[in-house]
């Protein structure tokens, strides 16, 4: 084989961008405060996800303080109840991070908020604001909870930049059909202090990793990262998803890596129950 073919080779097989791992091992992380490392290495993790639920859970720390000492980059999301004002999640903000600012290397707003189901959430059902477009007869309005999750935001980022300045501040957080959800945040501009735009990527029916090129290219086009936050393959998928053994799972991601140029963070969110081990 010519180096040239070579070359070409692996120019196909690598994505053509750095990139970071981030790994969530969300139940012995955060309920049982354990020492993770083993599982960062095994995925190649430079960075540990916690998320937070909005009621106390002081083993979460412990990991916390160790992943941080043994060289991880902490990413802290914040989850709260959607029946809370603005200014009530501002307080909860205010009242939590202090105890993880100095572990924190990001810090998100919320997790998932976007979500409607019939199945009971803990964040609950998304609060909506009207909002309109347009004058006269051509005025149209409608109920958006993007809109809503930037009253949240914009009430919470202040305290994210006093408490932990030296955190970056991520937007989003949301499902995996939660893409329209971001656009309407950014109506009619950019938010303030945005250093990044979160989204799951699971391998979804509809929305998800299929579509992270789109989604990247937008958080692009406001010249921000976009990290795919939340992941994982699944051999036992829920109703939602789409079955991927490991091997596929791999090759699809590296397709999507390869076409998401502004797609700056991947991860692998530990959910034995859909085979994500």
């Amino acid at each position: 084989m010519t180096l040239a073919v070579l070359c070409a080779l692996l120019v196909v097989a690598v994505p053509a961008h750095a990139m970071m791992m981030e790994v969530d091992p969300q139940t012995p992380c955060v309920l049982r405060g354990d020492n993770v490392e083993s599982i960062l290495k095994a995925h190649r993790a430079t960075v540990l996800r916690v998320v937070l639920p909005a009621y106390p859970v002081p083993n979460a720390l412990l990991c916390v303080e160790s992943a941080r000492a043994e060289g991880y980059r902490v990413y802290v999301s914040l989850q709260y109840p959607n029946a809370w004002s603005p200014r009530r999640v501002a307080a909860y903000f205010a009242r939590t991070l202090p105890a993880y600012a100095p572990y924190a290397w990001a810090v998100s707003v919320g997790n998932e908020q976007d979500i409607f189901s019939k199945q009971r959430l803990a964040q609950g059902v998304p609060r909506t604001v009207r909002v309109c477009a347009g004058a006269g007869r051509h005025r149209r309005c409608r109920q958006s909870a993007g809109a809503y999750y930037r009253e949240v935001w914009n009430a919470v980022e202040p305290v994210i930049a006093r408490t932990a300045p030296k955190a970056l501040r991520v937007y989003g957080e949301t499902s995996p059909w939660g893409f329209a959800y971001l656009k309407d945040g950014f109506v009619p501009s950019r938010p303030r202090g945005v250093q990044a735009v979160a989204f799951h990527c699971y391998d979804t029916k509809w929305g998800g990793l299929r579509e992270v090129p789109r989604v990247a290219a937008w958080a692009g086009h406001y010249h921000l990262p976009l990290w795919c936050s939340e992941m994982s393959d699944a051999l036992h998928p829920l109703a939602w998803g789409r079955r991927d053994t490991p091997r596929q799972w791999r090759t699809l991601l590296g397709t999507v890596e390869r076409r998401s140029p502004d797609l700056k963070m991947v991860s692998y969110y530990q959910w034995p129950q859909i085979g994500a081990r």
